[in-house]
């Protein structure tokens, strides 16, 4: 299955744009843009997600970890031979959550006994000091320890002019978020 095959989502908000070779980026003003969709994929390990821009054709896309989440643990192998294949990726997800703690997100997915999940690394850090802590050291401001984290995610968008995607996340004042690095380009 091709990881640009994509199937309608649940939720959330994306905003993205970046050059393609065939087609044109979008105003920088437009940037960023909510998340029509999200789905992940266990034959490629990525996450594709739809861009409300354009035509409807643009995604924001990243790697990811696929893998079962055992009652008893956590999570099992990042990267499990019986992860989401075939006819059934890319699965739609679910739930998105992001952990200040550990610095991962992860979405549950529509397969199998609901216990499949796709995981990546993101930076969190609060808004406020973005501009205080640049983002390759956003680690160092660290989110408060709850007992509720993992947080959901409250609103998703990706960037093309900055190639990031971010999450905001139900926590505290509203102003932290969840930040990773994605590729933004227009299906043909």
């Amino acid at each position: 299955m091709s990881a640009r095959r994509m199937l309608t989502g649940t939720f959330l908000g994306l905003g993205a744009l970046a050059l393609a070779a065939t087609a044109v980026a979008p105003a920088a003003n437009a940037a960023p843009v909510p998340v029509t969709s999200l789905n992940c994929d266990g034959d490629t390990y990525t996450c594709t997600a739809g861009l409300r821009f354009g035509d409807g054709r643009w995604v924001a896309q990243w790697n990811v970890n696929v893998f079962h989440q055992s009652p008893a643990s956590q999570q099992r192998a990042a990267r499990s031979a019986d992860a989401p294949r075939g006819a059934a990726a890319p699965v739609p997800v679910t739930t998105l959550t992001c952990d200040g703690d550990t610095y991962k997100c992860t979405a549950g997915l529509q397969f199998g006994d609901g216990r499949w999940v796709a995981q990546w690394n993101a930076n969190v850090f609060h808004q406020a000091m973005a501009n205080a802590v640049p983002t390759a050291s956003a680690k160092t401001v660290k989110a408060p320890r709850e007992a509720a984290a993992p947080v959901p995610v409250t609103a998703l968008n990706c960037d093309g002019d900055t190639y990031k995607c971010t999450a905001g996340l139900q926590f505290g004042d509203g102003r932290w978020v969840a930040q990773w690095d994605a590729s933004v380009f227009h299906q043909s």
